[in-house]
C-alpha cells in the first residue's frame, strides 16, 4: 500500500473504543508520519484510564510508520491538549491533518485535504479546511465540490504552520482591542451569532480568569478566523462522524436528546467525488451561511431567560462561570 504523506495528528485522553474506531480508518490510508497527542489523568483512575488507552491506540497501529508522541505526564486540559498540540506539531510539520478521539472521518477525508492543502498552501485568505459539513450535503450555487465559510467547524480539519501559528489568536490578546470587538460583528452574515459568540469569547475569558485555563480552543479558533478576516474550506458532503456521544464527552454532549448534541453529532459521511471541482472566486456562499449559522446558533440564546439572566449577570456583576443562584446563597450566608 502506498503510505499518505500528510502527517496525521491524532488527540486522545482516556477514551479507548472510539479512537480505536478512528485508527481502523487510519490504516486504510496508512499515514507515514502519525502523531499522538495525549492529555494526562487528573486522578489516579483517570491516570489508570489514560495509560491503557496510549497502550491500546500504539497496539493497534498495524500499518508501518513513524509514531511521533506528545503524552503529557500531568493534565493540561482541553485548551492546552488541542490548541498547544496543534501549534507543536506545526512547529515541525508545514501542515497537517488534525483528529480528535471522537472525529470518525470518510475515508476520502484524507484526499480532499491533501489536494487543497497543496492548492491554498500560499493562499493567506485560507486558514483551514474543515472535514465538517452541518448541512450533511450541499450543492454549492457554482457547482463546486466545497464552499469558502467563516463559521466554525470544530471537528477534523488541516491547516499550514505559515497560517495556523501566527493567525490563532489563542490567547483572544486581539479581544483586548475594542475596534476589534465592535468590527467584527460586521463579518456574520447572520448577526445574531455574532452575539453568541460574543458571549463565549467571555465565558473563555472569565474561565481563565478564575481557574487559570481556558475551557475550550474552538471559541478562538472563531474569533480568529474573523479577526484576521480568513476562511475556512468545507466539503460539499459531510467527512466526519462525531461519535463521542457518551459520558466521557467532554463538550460534544453526553445525549443525543440535547438539541444542540444532536445538531453537531452522529452527522452521516458521503465519500467526495473526484477530480474536485474547484469554485473559481473566493466568495462566500450566502446560502450556506446562513444556513449553518443558524444551526450553530442555539435555540435558547435569545430566549426571556437567557437574555433576563445576562442581563442580571451584567447589573450585578456575575462572572459567566459563577451561578447565579450560587451568588446569591453566598449574599445571604
Amino acid at each position: 500500500m502506498e503510505k499518505f504523506d500528510v502527517p496525521v495528528a491524532l488527540f486522545l485522553f482516556k477514551r479507548i473504543d472510539k479512537p480505536l474506531e478512528i485508527i481502523k480508518q487510519l490504516a486504510k490510508v496508512a499515514p507515514a508520519r502519525l502523531y499522538l497527542l495525549s492529555d494526562g489523568g487528573r486522578t489516579d483512575d483517570e491516570r489508570r484510564q489514560v495509560a491503557e488507552c496510549r497502550e491500546a491506540i500504539e497496539r493497534a497501529i498495524t500499518w508501518e510508520c513513524e509514531i511521533v508522541r506528545k503524552y503529557e505526564a500531568q493534565n493540561v486540559g482541553v485548551y492546552e491538549n488541542i490548541a498547544g498540540g496543534a501549534k507543536w506539531v506545526l512547529q515541525q510539520e508545514p501542515f497537517a491533518i488534525f483528529l480528535e478521539d471522537d472525529n470518525l472521518p470518510e475515508i476520502t477525508f484524507f484526499q480532499f485535504c491533501k489536494e487543497l492543502l497543496a492548492r491554498y498552501e500560499h493562499d493567506t485568505r485560507v486558514l483551514w479546511i474543515c472535514g465538517t459539513n452541518y448541512l450533511k450535503t450541499y450543492a454549492p450555487q457554482d457547482g463546486s465540490s466545497y464552499v469558502f465559510t467563516k463559521n466554525m467547524m470544530p471537528c477534523g480539519w488541516a491547516s499550514w504552520a505559515s497560517k495556523f501559528i501566527p493567525f490563532y489568536d489563542g490567547e483572544l490578546g486581539l479581544w483586548q482591542d475594542p475596534y476589534v470587538r465592535d468590527r467584527i460583528r460586521h463579518e456574520y452574515a447572520y448577526e445574531k451569532l455574532y452575539y453568541q459568540d460574543r458571549y463565549n469569547v467571555e465565558y473563555e475569558l472569565d474561565a481563565r480568569a478564575k481557574t487559570g485555563r481556558f475551557y475550550s480552543w474552538d471559541y478562538q479558533m472563531s474569533f480568529s478566523i474573523r479577526a484576521h478576516n480568513v476562511y475556512g474550506i468545507v466539503p460539499a458532503y459531510n467527512q466526519i462522524t462525531n461519535i463521542g456521544v457518551d459520558a466521557d464527552s467532554t463538550h460534544g454532549g453526553t445525549s443525543m436528546e440535547d438539541v444542540m448534541t444532536e445538531r453537531f453529532c452522529g452527522l452521516p459521511t458521503r465519500p467526495m467525488e473526484f477530480p474536485l471541482k474547484h469554485p473559481k472566486a473566493l466568495l462566500i456562499d450566502q446560502p450556506f451561511e446562513v444556513a449553518v449559522a443558524k444551526i450553530i446558533l442555539h435555540p435558547k440564546f435569545f430566549s426571556l431567560k437567557s437574555r433576563l439572566s445576562r442581563a442580571i449577570r451584567k447589573l450585578l456583576g456575575i462572572g459567566k462561570t459563577e451561578s447565579i443562584l450560587g451568588y446569591f446563597k453566598s449574599k445571604i450566608a
